[in-house]
């Protein structure tokens, strides 16, 4: 759901298809758990140097257009709050990875295949590294790729959603992969990682996919 107008509380929420379908069989929508994000909110519009005073730091970001809802929380919730309202909190654990959030997946020259990545991210809170069981990793469009997980309860690349084209998969780690032939441009996809049973922040990776569709193609393709 979003706050559509920042003068009135005026709260546009959609159901989702299972939502519907309750409310069209007369059925409580049995609703028990909420989440609150702030996607599409730029902090760095903060100014403590406003000219009017400090009740106008925050006035360029209360300002921002509100985003429509969406019934994607891979979409609409991707930055979400955590905390019970507490200020100077620095200490919120977050997901993260060692080699940054920005990969690539080559084309192999003078082939159809590609060099696959892995991803293993880790949980820290205070600056220190805290110990982490299963991450759910969502791939949002896997069209073209391929890909495995790593931990003690996965069993083989068991996939988990309604949508063709978003994968969801719970384990340590995620090695992700090109699909032989199969990217006839360079792509990039988006993965969300966080812990499986929440608990920290979580973290988007960019992935950008070389095309891998020529057997002479050097891996330039175009994007």
């Amino acid at each position: 759901m979003g706050i559509l107008d920042n003068d009135t509380v005026i709260v546009d929420a959609i159901l989702t298809k299972l939502g519907r379908n309750k409310l069209r069989l007369g059925q409580s929508l049995g609703i028990t758990q909420y989440a609150f994000g702030d996607t599409g909110v730029d902090y760095t519009l903060y100014n403590p140097n406003h000219p009017s005073g400090s009740d106008s730091y925050g006035s360029a970001i209360t300002s921002l257009p509100m985003l429509e809802a969406v019934p994607d929380d891979d979409v609409f919730m991707r930055s979400k709050l955590y905390g019970i309202g507490q200020r100077g909190i620095q200490n919120f654990a977050f997901v993260d990875l060692p080699d940054g959030l920005t990969r690539t997946i080559y084309h192999i020259p003078k082939g159809i295949e590609s060099t696959a990545i892995e991803l293993k991210p880790r949980v820290y809170s205070a600056g220190k590294e805290i110990s982490a069981n299963n991450f759910r990793f969502t791939v949002l469009d896997m069209r073209g790729l391929k890909a495995q997980v790593e931990g003690s309860s996965v069993t083989g690349t068991a996939f988990n959603a309604a949508d063709i084209d978003k994968r969801q998969l719970v384990g340590t780690s995620l090695s992700l992969n090109a699909q032989g032939g199969q990217i006839s441009r360079n792509v990039t996809r988006t993965v969300n990682i966080e812990l499986a049973d929440g608990g920290a922040a979580p973290v988007q990776v960019t992935v950008t996919v070389q095309k891998n569709t020529a057997v002479d193609d050097p891996g330039t393709g175009t994007s």
